[in-house]
């Protein structure tokens, strides 16, 4: 039973330990139906020049961009400009040979044995990194000649996999990644705030600092490069109002401003292996929430000083969307004490 009265004193206990003006920090923003029960930022948007986080800020939302990515495929396919069933190699003709064993659905559920690129070490140890484009990004996961399982037989989070899902929607649309998100799917939302940058030429002023802890306890400024700004596996820039609109639109509303219903709804279906194991992955979505007695849709976000997580208790109609510039924040353990006094 939620008791909503003293939310924000219990909630202000539990992040202020982690969180102050000596911090960086984030904006919650917690909603149940058309109530938002809660809207507050805590610790530093630019600890140099000494300013506050507000809910207005723009934060790096990383994986979180993945639905995104999946619902701009999904459009393609409501188009009739693919199949999320058919082989990618005509998308990737000069790859090597596995790319006519690899679905698009299986770069979508993370079934595709394409390795990760942030674990491999061609890109560790490249020196171009900071300001590869996608192209760049492209060359590297070329060079991975072969899978780390076969199609289906398992599932491991690929981000590479994302990268050419983002080749595929540039190439079947005419338009950069982002553009394309911006144009078919942001501003039709609603999102006024949110971008999706394709390069690193400047940085949106919208878009607050990121930091990561260090072991000493300070907190290291992120510069701007591409390793920050990311592709089409996490590019988008927001705050928790529009990434409230999103959610809105996803689970309160009936509109189709870009998508079908039905169409949209297969991002929501949980991903079987061959061996008819559930994952626990849709298309852009973990359906797996670990509440117990909430039914919870939600992901995370990571990238170079910034850190999300947005999740839809789907049955309780409530929202919880954290943005944060502090990488190295035990967010898992925050998380969990913030879902219970919620639900407390």
């Amino acid at each position: 039973m939620m008791q909503q009265g003293n939310l924000e004193q219990r909630l202000d206990a539990v992040i202020a330990p982690v969180m102050n003006e000596k911090t960086p920090g984030m904006a919650l923003l917690i909603a149940k139906g058309d109530e938002i029960l809660l809207r507050k930022a805590y610790g530093m948007a630019d600890l140099e020049n000494g300013r506050p986080i507000t809910p207005e800020d723009n934060f790096v939302i990383a994986s979180n961009t993945k639905q995104f990515t999946c619902f701009a495929i999904l459009m393609l396919q409501e188009q009739g400009l693919l199949s999320l069933d058919e082989t990618i190699d005509r998308f990737f003709p000069d790859f090597p040979p596995f790319v006519k064993n690899i679905t698009v659905r299986q770069l979508m559920n993370h079934q595709s044995g394409i390795k990760e690129y942030f674990d491999d070490s061609t890109w560790q140890k490249w020196d171009q990194a900071a300001c590869a484009s996608a192209k760049d990004m492209l060359e590297i996961i070329k060079t991975f000649d072969v899978l780390d399982f076969e199609p289906d037989s398992q599932y491991s989070y690929s981000n590479s996999a994302y990268v050419m899902l983002g080749e595929i929607v540039s190439q079947l649309s005419g338009m950069p990644f982002g553009k394309f998100l911006e144009e078919k799917i942001l501003k039709p939302v609603g999102m006024r705030r949110s971008c999706a940058p394709d390069g690193m030429d400047s940085k949106p002023a919208s878009l607050i600092e990121g930091y990561e802890v260090q072991p000493d306890g300070s907190f290291a400024k992120q510069v701007y490069d591409m390793r920050l700004v990311g592709y089409a596996d996490g590019n988008i820039q927001s705050n928790v109002d529009d990434m409230l609109t999103w959610h809105r639109h996803l689970y309160e509303s009936s509109e189709s401003c870009f998508l079908s219903r039905e169409a949209m709804a297969e991002s929501f279906v949980e991903n079987r292996l061959k061996n008819g194991e559930g994952t626990g992955y849709g298309l852009g979505f973990f359906l797996n929430g670990e509440t117990p007695g909430h039914k919870e849709i939600w992901h995370t976000g990571g990238t170079m000083g910034f850190i999300s997580r947005c999740s839809r208790y789907v049955d309780d109609r409530i929202s919880i969307i954290m943005l944060t510039n502090y990488e190295g924040l035990p967010k898992n353990q925050l998380y969990e004490k913030i879902v219970k006094e919620v639900f407390a």
